[in-house]
C-alpha cells in the first residue's frame, strides 16, 4: 500500500488500526466534568415557565413545540463554548423555528420533505466542523423537527407554533441574562487550566528536565481568549493578559531546566533550580485558583522566599540565570493580573510598579501577604 505512506509518515508511523483504536478510546472516554445544580435549575425554571404558560393559553399541542424549543436551548447553554450563552439560547430557538416552519410548508410534498431533511441532514454534519456546539444545535433540529412538524394543523398555526420555540429561546435567553451564574465561568476555567498545567510541568521538570508539556489547555485557553466586541468591553481585568504569560512563562521553565542549557544534573544550583521550580508550581496554582474563583490570590509564604532566595545569583550564571530572572518577573505580571479588580477600585487600579520591572532574586522581596498587589 505504497500510496498512504505519505500518510503514515505525517501521523508518525501510526498504522490505520492503532489510530482507529485510539479514536475509538479517546471517543469513549468519559469527561469529568464540574456540576453546576444552579445552572440546571435556572434552565428547569425557564422550560417550567414556557410549559406552563403555553398550556394555559393555547393548549397542549402549542405547549409541546414550546417545549421543545426551552428544552433546546436550555442544552446549548449547558455547551463548553467560549460563545455568551444568551447568544446560544437565541440561535438555538431560531433554528429550530425555522426548521419547524419549514418543515410543516413541505411535510404534505413527501419529494419535498425528504429534500429538505436530507439538506437539514448534510447542513448539520457541516456545522460539525465550526465546533460541537453548533453541531448539537443543528443534529438537535434534524431530530426534533420529525416531530414538531406534526403539531400544527395549518400554515398559520405552523407560524404560531415556530414563534413560539422561538419564545422558549427567548426566555432561557432572558434568564440568563437575569439569573448569571458564574459569570465567565469557562473563560476563567480555561484561563486556571493553563496555569495549572504550567504549575504541573514545572513540578515534573523537578524530576525530569526535559519532561514534555502537553499544550492542548494553552490552545483552550487562547480559543478562550477570541472574544467579541462586547465580551472584550465587559470582560473581568484579571481575565486580560494571563494567557499569553503562561505561554511565556512555558520557555523560561524549560530553560531553567535544560541542563544543556547550563546547570548542572547534580550539585547545589540544581537544587536551587528544583526549588524555584517546586516555588512556581506552588505560585501558578494559588494564581489558578484566584482566576478560577474570582478571589484575591493567596500567596504561599515559603514559595515566595525561596523565589528571592540570596543563593540565586550566586549559584546560577549565564542563561540559567538571565531565565531565573525572567521567570521571576513573569510571575509577578501573572499573580498582579490575577488579582480581581475593577478599573475605578483602589485595589489594582494603581499598581505599585509598571508591569515586567520585579527586581531579580534577591534579599530583598517584592512580594508580601499584606500587600498582594505589590507584585
Amino acid at each position: 500500500m505504497p500510496c498512504y505512506a505519505p500518510i503514515a509518515d505525517t501521523l508518525g508511523g501510526m498504522s490505520w488500526l492503532r489510530a482507529l483504536r485510539e479514536t475509538a478510546r479517546s471517543g469513549l472516554t468519559v469527561e469529568r466534568q464540574r456540576l453546576d445544580p444552579v445552572i440546571a435549575a435556572r434552565a428547569a425554571l425557564g422550560l417550567a415557565l414556557v410549559v406552563g404558560f403555553s398550556l394555559a393559553v393555547f393548549g397542549p399541542a402549542v405547549a409541546a413545540s414550546s417545549a421543545f424549543g426551552a428544552f433546546q436551548a436550555a442544552i446549548a447553554t449547558f455547551q463548553r463554548s467560549w460563545r455568551p450563552r444568551p447568544t446560544l439560547a437565541l440561535a438555538s430557538g431560531a433554528s429550530l423555528a425555522v426548521s419547524t416552519f419549514l418543515g410543516y410548508l413541505t411535510v404534505s410534498h413527501e419529494p419535498l420533505f425528504l429534500a429538505l431533511l436530507m439538506l437539514w441532514t448534510f447542513l448539520s454534519g457541516l456545522a460539525w466542523a465550526a465546533g460541537p456546539t453548533a453541531g448539537m444545535i443543528a443534529s438537535s433540529n434534524v431530530a426534533i423537527m420529525l416531530v414538531t412538524v406534526t403539531l400544527p394543523s395549518s400554515v398559520a398555526t405552523a407560524a404560531g407554533h415556530a414563534a413560539m420555540i422561538f419564545a422558549g429561546g427567548v426566555v432561557q435567553a432572558a434568564l440568563v441574562v437575569l439569573l448569571p451564574v458564574r459569570p465567565w465561568g469557562a473563560q476563567r476555567d480555561a484561563l486556571a487550566d493553563a496555569l495549572a498545567a504550567e504549575a504541573d510541568y514545572a513540578r515534573r521538570l523537578r524530576h525530569d528536565p526535559v519532561a514534555p508539556f502537553d499544550p492542548l489547555p494553552l490552545m483552550h485557553a487562547r480559543s478562550a481568549a477570541a472574544l467579541t466586541r462586547g465580551q472584550a468591553r465587559r470582560r473581568p481585568a484579571e481575565l486580560h493578559g494571563a494567557r499569553g504569560l503562561a505561554e511565556r512563562i512555558r520557555p523560561v521553565l524549560a530553560s531553567l531546566a535544560d541542563p544543556a542549557v547550563g546547570v548542572p544534573e547534580e550539585g547545589p544550583a540544581r537544587a536551587r533550580v528544583r526549588e524555584m521550580l517546586g516555588a512556581t508550581g506552588s505560585l501558578l496554582d494559588a494564581a489558578a485558583h484566584a482566576i478560577r474563583h474570582g478571589e484575591p490570590v493567596d500567596l504561599p509564604e515559603p514559595a515566595v522566599a525561596a523565589l528571592h532566595s540570596r543563593d540565586t545569583l550566586s549559584l546560577l550564571h549565564g542563561p540559567p540565570r538571565r531565565a531565573a530572572i525572567r521567570l521571576v518577573a513573569l510571575l509577578g505580571d501573572v499573580v498582579d493580573t490575577a488579582e480581581p479588580r475593577t478599573e475605578t477600585s483602589g485595589h489594582g487600579a494603581t499598581r505599585p510598579r509598571p508591569r515586567g520591572t520585579v527586581p531579580p532574586p534577591g534579599p530583598a522581596p517584592p512580594w508580601s501577604a499584606s500587600r498582594r498587589s505589590s507584585w
